[in-house]
């Protein structure tokens, strides 16, 4: 017990890093997790984690203005592990919303019920297969080894550098690969509705007495659920490769973290 309280600074430090990627990464941010398990179970593993890392003998400082930069600096840790596999899951919803204001289907949204927001129904397709791959792979574990990694990659007392142009660059990367991990999924269903598109605007100059709006319509639906449908293992394939790339990445961004 007297361990626990002449570390108990160290202890804090901890439980922030883990609540932070708690409260933003997919999965443990969902708000189906009731607050109170949430809480507890980051606890419990601060718990289990706490001896090994307090065990490198941290010497805590007395000046409380550096001690509150150290918990800034414990929570943006944090924020940043699980934002980064949020942007990757906003990827997944995004190439739902492409194709699905091409069917028709721009107008209908539902609760997304771990984000918390209305997204399109295709778009809450897409994440929701997102989710099942990425407990499959054990992607929920991974957050959790990265965070304890973490410590030893981002040592807790360790503030020597504040500002890293790298950072920057981290987060442009991961913005412009959302894009692109968008486009990848999209990109079967998008591609032939825009060619029966251009097929129906030639079918309405050759025959305009025929509704050509309301025969089009049906049929985009049908085939796009059609091609969504057999393109779904390539759809699962890229899903799991831009997570485990993403996985990567994460530890990438820990050897570079300012300080």
């Amino acid at each position: 017990m007297s361990y626990f309280v002449y570390n108990f600074q160290v202890f804090l430090l901890i439980l922030l890093r883990m609540n932070s990627m708690f409260v933003i990464a997919p999965f443990f941010s969902s708000g189906i997790i009731p607050f109170r398990l949430k809480a507890i179970l980051s606890f419990l593993i601060t718990l289990v984690i706490f001896p090994v890392i307090a065990a490198n003998g941290y010497d805590v400082s007395g000046n409380t203005g550096v001690y509150y930069l150290l918990i800034l600096k414990e929570i943006a840790i944090g924020l940043y592990i699980g934002f980064i596999l949020t942007v990757i899951f906003a990827a997944f919803q995004l190439a739902g919303q492409y194709f699905a204001v091409q069917m028709g289907f721009g107008f209908s949204e539902v609760l997304d019920p771990l984000a918390q927001v209305s997204v399109p129904i295709v778009g809450q397709l897409k994440n929701l297969l997102a989710l099942l791959v990425f407990l499959a792979i054990n992607g929920h574990h991974f957050l959790i080894e990265a965070v304890v990694r973490s410590y030893e990659l981002v040592p807790v007392f360790d503030i020597s550098q504040m500002a890293s142009g790298k950072m920057i660059e981290y987060i442009m990367y991961t913005f412009s690969g959302m894009f692109v991990i968008a486009m990848k999924i999209a990109l079967p269903v998008m591609g032939t509705i825009f060619l029966i598109e251009v097929s129906l605007g030639i079918l309405g100059k050759a025959a305009p007495q025929m509704n050509i709006m309301m025969m089009g319509f049906p049929f985009k639906i049908v085939a796009g659920f059609g091609i969504l449908l057999v393109s779904i293992p390539m759809i699962i394939r890229v899903m799991q490769v831009s997570l485990e790339r993403t996985f990567a990445f994460i530890i990438k961004v820990m050897h570079n973290w300012p300080g």
